[in-house]
């Protein structure tokens, strides 16, 4: 029931305001926005056209969360470095008011939680930092300053295109913590991580109605024709943000159903090829699923590192899975919604197994192809820890701006050729192969490389059998003159072959 209507100055429209909070609101026939202040409310222009991402969610869908009802009576969209995103204001049965944040079909329903004692400075957080609040140590996760592209129905506050939104993203296991720094002292905001049907979400969009917008359904694979040389390309309605072009690599920007160029792919980038192809499907566990795109990756200014390639999957029923082809072998791997229990240098611990860290490296991106719900770039570079318990690893995944967690797990090489239904010439080393890396590893190079270690333990063997060899004692002399002799033998020989 609405609390307050008015006509829409614009258009004669009645607007309603649901709750007294709400400040703004936006007529939904021609997007005059209405500044409500007292009991008048006045004209303050237009806003721009929201970009249509198809989320299921809408002005009125309903659910309930925390044992209680809420409403959804407003959004604002954002968009910052690297996709768009929403924030739809919920107001709930008691009159309390909250945000769910809406992100390529992840969730996140946020409410109020007091006041940020000794909260950090903005420019200051990086990932992985650390802050205090309700008695608990909370991670940053996800920095961002985003720009307002558009609103809609009610809001507490006044937006517009020139609004910019500077948050910083907490994780503590499945919770999640927001500040706030559009005003000082930055707004708290804490909650979970949720689901539209353990939201017992209702009044969606319907499937005809996001038809009806754009011509395909809500979560299907679509095909779009390459602005820059036509050739087609997968993508997921309302999901994929950027598109590298399989065919020329042009860099697409899909936006309010349009896709716009940004870069042009030159003839000198060097193309290669990958095991799965972007477009493809694999059938996994009796579900369809699509290749939107991949990644070629490598260690930077470290030649001897091989690559390796990274592919993102889609499924209507599921979301985003990752395959990871490396030479060790494939992995299947899944972005992590419920963080460690702890982590640190050395170790990690989640769901109570604990997991121990063998590598720390970075990894750059080297060519893209394909779609993403995020703009994938050329040259960008991410800190990868790797946490293993037996053959799972578990991956914190650091770059400039935000971090995560992914769980990875081994797939057998003829699994995913199964899955793909063909004969993969994948870059995974087969048992024969492995061989030959291990005699490739202990190489003329290589060996070379032992030699003053040789020298040094020759000289250990000899002064701790010193007093044994004298005086003259033959025995002794004998023994440990054929102890440095099988010492030396490999590094002979490297020197032999590599004269050879």
């Amino acid at each position: 029931m609405a609390m307050y209507r008015v006509a829409c100055p614009g258009c004669g429209a009645p607007v309603e305001f649901r709750s007294a909070a709400s400040r703004m609101a936006v007529c939904g026939y021609c997007r005059t926005t209405l500044l409500r202040d007292a009991d008048a409310v006045r004209d303050i222009g237009k806003q721009a056209a929201l970009i249509d991402d198809h989320s299921p969610v809408q002005i009125m869908t309903a659910g309930q969360y925390a044992g209680q009802g809420f409403t959804v009576v407003g959004r604002i969209q954002l968009r910052y470095e690297h996709g768009v995103w929403n924030e739809w204001h919920l107001l709930f049965d008691d009159g309390s008011a909250g945000w769910l944040g809406d992100f390529a079909g992840q969730f996140v329903i946020t409410r109020p939680d007091g006041q940020a004692i000794g909260p950090p400075l903005f420019d200051k957080v990086e990932p992985g930092n650390r802050w205090s609040h309700g008695g608990i140590f909370w991670c940053a996760a996800d920095i961002r300053t985003a720009e307002c592209v558009a609103a809609e129905g009610e809001l507490p506050f006044p937006v517009d295109a020139r609004w910019i939104a500077r948050v910083v993203d907490y994780r503590h296991r499945d919770e999640f913590l927001t500040l706030d720094y559009s005003d000082l002292p930055p707004a708290v905001f804490r909650g979970r991580a949720v689901t539209l049907a353990a939201l017992r979400a209702q009044r969606l969009r319907e499937g005809d109605d996001v038809a009806a917008r754009a011509s395909r359904l809500q979560g299907g694979v679509s095909t779009l024709l390459c602005p820059a040389c036509g050739a087609p390309a997968a993508v997921v309605p309302g999901v994929t943000q950027h598109l590298s072009c399989p065919s020329c690599s042009s860099q697409i920007l899909l936006a309010a159903s349009q896709a716009e160029v940004i870069r042009r792919q030159t003839a000198d980038d060097r193309a290669v090829g990958a095991t799965l192809q972007a477009g493809e499907t694999l059938t996994i566990d009796g579900i369809a699923w699509r290749v939107m795109g991949w990644l070629r990756c490598g260690v930077p200014h470290v030649a001897s590192e091989p690559e390796w390639y990274e592919y993102l999957l889609f499924a209507p029923q599921k979301g985003f899975l990752w395959l990871i082809e490396a030479r060790e072998g494939w992995q299947r791997a899944e972005v992590l919604d419920v963080w460690p229990e702890s982590f640190s240098g050395s170790a990690a611990r989640l769901n109570g197994v604990s997991y121990v860290r063998r590598h720390l490296y970075t990894a750059e991106v080297r060519q893209v192809v394909g779609a993403f719900p995020w703009r994938a770039r050329t040259g960008e570079r991410t800190e990868i820890g790797e946490y293993v318990k037996g053959d799972r690893v578990l991956n914190l995944e650091r770059g400039p701006h935000e971090l995560g967690w992914s769980l990875a797990c081994p797939v057998d090489p003829d699994t995913v050729a199964g899955w793909a239904g063909r004969k993969l010439a994948s870059i995974v080393r087969t048992g024969d192969a492995l061989d030959d890396g291990v005699q490739a590893l202990a190489g003329a190079g290589d060996k070379a490389a032992l030699r003053p270690i040789a020298w040094v333990f020759s000289v250990l063997m000899v002064v701790m059998n010193m007093r044994f060899m004298l005086p003259f004692n033959v025995d002794a002399m004998f023994v440990t003159g054929v102890m440095v002799f099988l010492l030396w033998i490999p590094v002979r020989s490297a020197g032999d072959e590599a004269a050879d």
